[in-house]
């Protein structure tokens, strides 16, 4: 292998993924928190497995790995997932109850509500 084509190859190894995209087609690079924060580091948004959003009472729970979740509305972005599916961004918190490590949502985005 000549030395500018491990070069490359070196280069391309160590540059973070441009792109996180969902297997729906979101890509989670464009969302950003209300104070401007990316909400994806590249690995850390995926779709729930459900939700239910009631606004007007100011909640908002997901279903994430059989847990339902409450979610405080402030974390809650403004731009709509374009795939009629909620999305969470975020990790794992461990608590001292029975389920031990629970997800943790940082930016949630709620599909467009139906008129």
């Amino acid at each position: 292998m000549q030395a500018h084509q491990l070069t490359l190859l070196l280069a391309l190894g160590a540059a973070p993924a441009l792109a996180h995209v969902s297997d729906s087609g979101m890509d989670y690079t464009l969302y950003r928190d209300h104070a401007g924060t990316p909400c994806c580091d590249d690995r850390d948004c995926r779709p729930a497995d459900d939700f239910v959003d009631v606004r007007e009472r100011g909640q908002v729970r997901l279903l994430i790995e059989g847990q339902w979740i409450d979610v405080p509305r402030a974390i809650v972005i403004a731009e709509d997932a374009h795939d009629g599916r909620a999305h969470w961004c975020g990790g794992r918190l461990f608590t001292n109850s029975p389920l031990g490590w629970v997800p943790f949502p940082r930016c949630v985005i709620l599909p467009a509500r139906e008129s």
